[in-house]
């Protein structure tokens, strides 16, 4: 697919910040701002997560294999909500964005699953979501809560990421993107996942500024990520895409962990 957005079928000001969705061959995309792509969907195969990092915070995989109740904070296009919908059909979503208009772009433009049983949406701030609506604990928790000034303030912060561990159940992980090129919040971000989980592993996103960070309540369980080749492929089959990258980067990125426990098995 060309680099070029492609053709042009929406632009709008939300909130005084300037939404636009292209069309460009079978993928469409959200931009925010002056051309900050935020989201991209297959039309064919809309359940597919079509950006590296949407694929690096499906790492959390290797960590919870089966989720049942997912959060999502930070809706988008509705990659993690179409993607969990199509592939875990025993799994509960709660899915929380801010704005009314991206919901709204959603469902009318990169077919947000209707809210029935498995799915509910929920418009308002992520932390006060945790902190006020949440009844349940989750499995996976996936934090992509960006807008067109970089990180959402409320949600990368210490008390959005201390509920996080408070509502993720004891087998659970969460998944975070996270933007490097903003090196202190990136680095005081780190260092409170690092306070409040006892395993936390960094995948940085080749040739973009993404770091996802998979934290979880319990040491980092190697043997769920040195699968064996045919598990891999397995995996690369069900959801169509490279966990055998995943893995590699995984390892190479969290190098002395890796160390440590192949000592262990010595």
């Amino acid at each position: 697919m060309s680099d070029t957005p492609g053709l042009m079928i929406h632009s709008n000001y939300w909130n005084g910040h300037l939404v636009k969705i292209f069309d460009n061959g079978d993928h469409r995309s959200l931009y925010f701002g002056s051309g900050h792509l935020q989201s991209r969907m297959s039309l064919s195969r809309p359940h597919e997560l079509v950006l590296s990092y949407t694929r690096y915070m499906a790492a959390a995989l290797f960590i919870q294999p089966a989720p049942v109740r997912i959060l999502v904070v930070g809706i988008g296009a509705g990659s993690f909500v179409r993607f969990f919908h199509h592939h875990f059909p025993d799994c509960l979503i709660d899915a929380v964005d801010c704005s009314a208009h991206v919901i709204a772009a959603a469902r009318g433009y990169f077919h947000l699953p209707e809210e029935d049983r498995r799915v509910t949406v929920h418009c308002g701030d992520g932390f006060q979501f945790l902190q006020e609506e949440a009844r349940n604990r989750y499995d996976l928790i996936l934090v992509d809560a960006f807008d067109d000034q970089g990180m959402a303030p409320t949600i990368y912060d210490e008390p959005f990421f201390l509920l996080c561990r408070e509502r993720l159940n004891e087998d659970g992980v969460v998944s975070c993107n996270l933007w490097s090129d903003d090196q202190e919040r990136y680095r005081t971000i780190k260092s409170t996942l690092a306070d409040f989980f006892s395993g936390c592993l960094t995948l940085p996103v080749p040739d973009r500024g993404n770091v996802i960070a998979l934290a979880m309540p319990f040491a980092v369980p190697w043997p769920l990520i040195y699968l064996k080749s045919s598990e891999l492929a397995e995996q690369t089959k069900r959801f169509d895409f490279d966990f055998k990258q995943l893995a590699r980067v995984i390892k190479q990125n969290n190098l002395s962990m890796t160390k440590r426990w192949m000592a262990k098995l010595r």
